[in-house]
């Protein structure tokens, strides 16, 4: 995927997606409530300034052409979540999303999953696609399941547990590992 591909090439039936900015902050802030950050890398944010430099950051990374976040929207307008691509630079990119609380169980997350899927597999060469989802998290599992995401194994046959921390090392937690291999 070269990094002259616009997001406005992603289109999808029932989100508009732009590039990861400060113009939703607000309702990203008010989300990230304990409830949701229990399944993310991320603590749950104390002041907005928190957010505020994610969203640098992100675009940072984004110009290193290393990651690329989104904001998702509703046909409304109204904001859905956000998600993203890491480790741009691999053969084994990695994809993540949060939707708020009120806008799940809509399809919005395989929607969006599957678009970012295809787009990697059609403008990048890749090995897999890397998700990963807390072991709780069932509707995530889901999401990676349905795209055809083998769960990595240990040694005998069993789902390999992977412990995961927050970003700020304030606490851990486990997950699975999926691997989306193009069809």
């Amino acid at each position: 995927m070269e990094k002259s591909t616009t997001i406005q090439e992603i289109i999808t039936p029932n989100l508009q997606w732009e590039l990861l900015s400060k113009k939703y902050i607000q309702e990203i802030f008010k989300e990230l409530t304990d409830e949701v950050t229990k399944y993310l890398r991320v603590a749950t944010p104390q002041k907005i300034e928190e957010e505020e430099q994610w969203i640098i950051r992100s675009k940072e990374k984004f110009d290193q052409w290393l990651q690329m976040n989104f904001i998702v929207t509703d046909t409304e307008g109204d904001f859905i979540w956000t998600c993203g691509i890491m480790d741009l630079n691999t053969p084994t990119p990695e994809l993540w999303l949060w939707i708020k609380k009120s806008a799940r169980g809509k399809w919005y997350g395989k929607e969006m999953i599957g678009s970012l899927i295809n787009r990697l597999q059609t403008h990048k060469k890749i090995d897999y696609i890397i998700y990963r989802a807390h072991t709780e998290n069932l509707g995530s599992r889901k999401i990676a399941e349905h795209f055809g995401g083998e769960i990595q194994l240990d040694e005998e046959g069993k789902e390999k547990i992977f412990i995961e921390h927050k970003f700020d090392n304030s606490s851990s937690f486990e997950i699975v590992e999926y691997r989306i291999y193009k069809k």
